[in-house]
């Protein structure tokens, strides 16, 4: 009985993601009202508040599952790749630039438009907390205040080429995109920070979530 009360609950918290994902597209997340959510899911609001408190609640919970896929690959990666420094960072990167791709006119409107600011903030905080976990998996040396410079660095650097590709199409390959971002973050803070190791590592996989 409990797993079908979870399946439910599950079922419900993704028709509710889908129908704010939907709404975003369509208006833009400011505009968004728990009310043109709960029209679009076609469930009550009683339902709705059953799970969420409100509509930024539930975009949190869509940003956790992102999260969560986005570790995964990280922690996969860490596993599969034994090359140097330069190989093993940015786990997290080809997977959430095909996600990205994968999702083109709802990160469209998030990067295109001033009211997905909120949630573009949302992303690079989750990006920027990847970021810390491999800059400590990586050993970088320095103070908690030389990491804390170089996560945001590292985040903010990730974030503007995404916006960027994203702002002229994602016309080139994720693979490519992953392959040169990682490369330019990874030779800066290589050269005097991490432990140097130029091991070369076999080639990525594709590493696209369901989120």
């Amino acid at each position: 009985m409990k797993r079908a009360t979870d399946r439910r609950v599950q079922r419900t918290r993704q028709l509710l993601q889908d129908a704010l994902i939907a709404m975003m597209i369509e208006k833009g997340y400011e505009a968004t009202t728990v009310q043109d959510i709960i029209d679009r899911a076609n469930v009550g609001r009683a339902t709705f508040y059953a799970h969420f408190a409100d509509k930024e609640a539930l975009l949190a919970s869509r940003i956790e599952d992102l999260r969560a896929m986005l570790t995964q690959q990280q922690q996969q990666q860490a596993l599969e790749t034994r090359g140097g420094v330069r190989e093993r960072g940015l786990g997290f990167s080809l997977a959430m630039l095909e996600h990205a791709r994968s999702h083109l006119p709802l990160y469209a409107m998030i990067v295109g438009q001033p009211s997905g600011a909120f949630v573009v903030q949302r992303i690079h905080r989750t990006i920027a907390d990847l970021v810390a976990l491999d800059l400590k998996g990586l050993g970088f040396k320095g103070t908690a205040e030389q990491r804390a410079l170089a996560t945001e660095y590292v985040a903010g650097a990730f974030m503007a080429v995404l916006t960027w590709w994203l702002d002229h199409g994602a016309k080139l390959p994720p693979q490519e995109v992953d392959v040169i971002v990682r490369r330019l973050v990874m030779q800066g803070l290589a050269a005097g920070e991490l432990r140097p190791d130029e091991e070369k590592a076999p080639p990525r996989k594709s590493q696209r979530g369901s989120v």
